[in-house]
């Protein structure tokens, strides 16, 4: 049998877990029932995490990681420099995960009530909602460093009324459905939320360094 490294072990144990919490729910998520889904010993998960706080934070922040792959190819892919419509295209990215992959989000939800239920797992939903915090503002950063823009107003308020917007977005549409609705405001907030920023001005004098001599 190869033998494997213990981040390719949490790697694999991570993926089970998914799987087992989008097809049972994250309360039948057990340590021995991950274990089994990896087929992997129990004792093998107890080698490779700390905890099960360790886990489930891994857990999130790896279903994260893959809506966030999507909206920087959105944001990032060159198409348009409109404010408004990059801003749309990162918002439309990650709704159509949530559309594409609806269990593996409901799991994120699932892993926040659990944890605010559980004292052991409490600091679980924090960090969880810290990393989506944190992982949003990045974004933020990088699309307005793109586009040469200056923001209007404190960063950290303005990260988290988009990703309030598009949690509670996503929620709502896990509950009810209605994606047309849904698409209906990410276009009004995209209008909105392109409102927030402006063109960066040119240190003054930066033109005549490139200026030709009589032009």
């Amino acid at each position: 049998m190869t033998r494997m490294s213990a981040a390719q072990r949490r790697e694999l144990l991570v993926e089970a877990a998914i799987r087992v919490m989008t097809r049972d729910g994250v309360a039948r998520a057990t340590t021995r029932a991950i274990a089994q889904e990896a087929d992997m010993p129990l004792g093998v998960f107890h080698y490779a995490f700390r905890s099960k706080q360790e886990l489930m934070a891994m857990v999130v922040q790896t279903i994260a990681r893959r809506s966030r792959a999507v909206m920087d190819e959105a944001v990032f892919s060159g198409e348009t420099d409109e404010v408004s419509e990059i801003v749309k295209a990162g918002m439309l990215a990650y709704f159509n995960h949530v559309i594409d992959h609806p269990l593996e989000h409901l799991v994120t939800y699932e892993v926040t009530t659990s944890a605010l239920r559980d004292p052991e797992l409490e600091s679980v939903a924090k960090e969880q909602y810290d990393y989506y915090l944190e992982d949003n503002e990045q974004l933020l950063t990088a699309g307005a460093e793109l586009l040469h823009l200056d923001v209007l107003g404190e960063l950290p308020v303005i990260t988290r009324m988009v990703f309030s917007l598009m949690d509670g977005l996503a929620f709502n549409y896990l509950a009810r459905g209605g994606k047309e609705t849904a698409c209906d405001v990410i276009d009004l907030a995209a209008v909105l939320f392109s409102q927030l920023a402006r063109p960066r001005e040119e240190p003054s004098g930066e033109a005549d360094l490139t200026a030709q001599p009589g032009g």
